[in-house]
């Protein structure tokens, strides 16, 4: 059974440039074997995972799907495949990292004019897995979870010109399930009515 971290989280999140930054009472830094371990099992073994962490992000709000895109670069309807890197990064205030997942793009709503979309992508989650004496941790920024393997999703994406790369734009309102199997982000419709309504609004427009 997976437990929930309670941590003490500052965190800073800018869109534009796709960085996101936060610091947190254990702050060490991760060692080479430690992440090396976690990139193991965040993509062997995802069910080994027992807790997860929350990280607060400052972030935009959207209101509905037209201001969705209108302030992502590029708007996209996709199907997560299996390939995902779990990258960690070092930094005086402690680790930070993303989830790197390739996507396979089968419509394009709105193109990037910063990098064209092509028929694949890697996109950048906001999630990354750490490993510490108690075993492994998913962090997730906010309410954010992970796009599952097979399934189909609109992504709102925003370019990163230091990572030359798509995040997906501003945390969970950025993906959105289209089969409705994917349970997690079941739980957040159920619990979260600002993500609710938007869904909803999406669905409408690009379904």
């Amino acid at each position: 059974m997976r437990k929930k971290l309670v941590l003490t989280v500052a965190a800073s999140l800018a869109l534009g440039m796709g960085i996101f930054s936060y610091s947190y009472s254990n702050s060490a830094a991760i060692s080479k074997q430690a992440q090396h371990n976690a990139n193991l099992i965040a993509m062997k073994d995802p069910s080994s995972i027992l807790r997860t962490g929350e990280i607060e992000a400052n972030h935009a709000i959207f209101t509905n799907a037209d201001d969705a895109e209108a302030q992502s670069d590029a708007v996209v309807k996709v199907i997560a495949t299996g390939e995902s890197k779990n990258v960690i990064e070092n930094f005086d205030w402690g680790p930070s990292g993303r989830t790197e997942t390739k996507v396979k793009v089968t419509k394009v709503y709105k193109d990037s004019i910063k990098k064209e979309i092509g028929s694949e992508l890697v996109a950048f989650e906001p999630t990354y897995v750490i490993q510490d004496k108690q075993g492994s941790i998913r962090m997730n920024y906010e309410d954010y979870t992970p796009m599952q393997e097979g399934k189909e999703y609109i992504l709102f994406l925003v370019w990163s010109e230091p990572l030359g790369g798509y995040w997906i734009n501003a945390l969970e309102q950025g993906k959105h399930d289209l089969s409705g199997s994917d349970a997690e982000e079941k739980t957040l419709q159920a619990t979260n009515n600002q993500y609710n309504e938007l869904k909803k609004s999406v669905l409408e427009k690009y379904k």
